[in-house]
């Protein structure tokens, strides 16, 4: 499957004969007003601030099936794969087949969402304010670097898809990942809320008010900052790990799942766990603690117990585990 981006409006041309390198055509594309983005195929697509437009390279025998449009203020880059024909296609197949190239370079002053498909990749050029924003990413796509400074911000990353975001937000950050998705942040804000799934990875820094993390499946979450409350939610063998500054962790967790927040230490922290399910802790005034299950809760500090019910399982010092 050959994979592509971008322009149609132009008649089909003849079928030229083989060369050692495809033939590129530059084409400046007017577009009318537009705040989202839809990208498809291996598209290459640059984002920059500036007046609406689209400017694109791409192999001319191709250029007649790739398409560009907006719709509903939404820009979308398009390759419709099935009305290439047959001689055209061989050109990139086998041994000593051309590579296809298809790049655009998008420009807007604003930008609201994002959406991603396939083997598509996207890079930010310049920092862009929204008011909202929100990016899907599927398939295999990927974000190389986005910068954001947003009141929200929503982050949807399924199957493979990889990105690198920093993002200002004055209300906070809301993250969603499943498949073998990975995404590394990093934010600003008042909240940050991740619901990771699957065996997706999650890696984020930086301060904000509050946290609240789901994880399950096999994921991991690792994130840094300076918070007040922290609230985790984990189930079957997903992990979280935090590190630097808390005031109030709040625990729940089943099954296999893990909680690594040695390295962030709290004040009070509240603990219902289990089936073998674990934390590790660094606390100074209290903790709340029902463990069941063959559950475990090892701490470091002189806190004060309050002990809901303890039923085969471990609460102990640190260095006991």
């Amino acid at each position: 499957m050959i994979a592509f981006a971008a322009v149609l409006v132009l008649a089909p041309q003849p079928v030229r004969a083989q060369s050692l390198a495809a033939q590129l055509a530059d084409k400046e594309i007017p577009v009318s007003e537009f705040n989202g983005i839809n990208v498809s195929n291996d598209f290459e697509v640059s984002l920059a601030r500036g007046a609406y437009g689209v400017r694109l390279t791409v192999d001319k025998d191709l250029q007649p099936y790739v398409e560009v449009y907006v719709k509903a203020k939404t820009l979308y880059l398009s390759f419709d794969e099935k009305s290439v024909p047959k001689e055209i296609k061989k050109l990139y197949k086998g041994k000593g087949g051309l590579t296809p190239v298809f790049r655009a370079v998008v420009y807007t002053p604003e930008i609201k969402s994002i959406a991603l498909n396939d083997n598509a990749s996207f890079i930010g050029v310049d920092e862009f304010l929204s008011p909202e924003f929100e990016l899907t990413a599927a398939g295999k796509s990927q974000v190389k670097n986005l910068a954001l400074n947003a009141t929200t911000a929503k982050i949807i990353l399924k199957k493979n898809a990889q990105a690198i975001l920093s993002v200002k937000s004055d209300r906070g950050v809301e993250v969603s990942t499943d498949g073998n998705a990975n995404l590394k942040l990093t934010f600003s804000g008042n909240e940050l809320a991740v619901n990771s799934d699957g065996s997706s990875v999650v890696v984020a820094s930086g301060p904000c008010h509050s946290m609240n993390l789901f994880t399950s499946g096999s994921s991991q979450v690792s994130v840094t900052s300076e918070t007040e409350k922290v609230n985790v939610t984990c189930e079957g063998s997903s992990k979280v790990i935090l590190s630097g500054k808390g005031d109030n962790l709040t625990v729940k967790g089943t099954r296999s799942s893990s909680v690594d927040a040695y390295a962030m230490p709290f004040n009070e922290v509240d603990a219902n766990l289990a089936n073998s399910s674990s934390v590790t802790t660094s606390v100074s005034r209290r903790v709340n603690a029902t463990l069941v299950g063959g559950s475990s809760l090892y701490y470091s500090g002189s806190p004060e117990f309050r002990i809901g019910k303890i039923v085969k399982s471990t609460l102990a010092p640190y260095g006991t585990k």
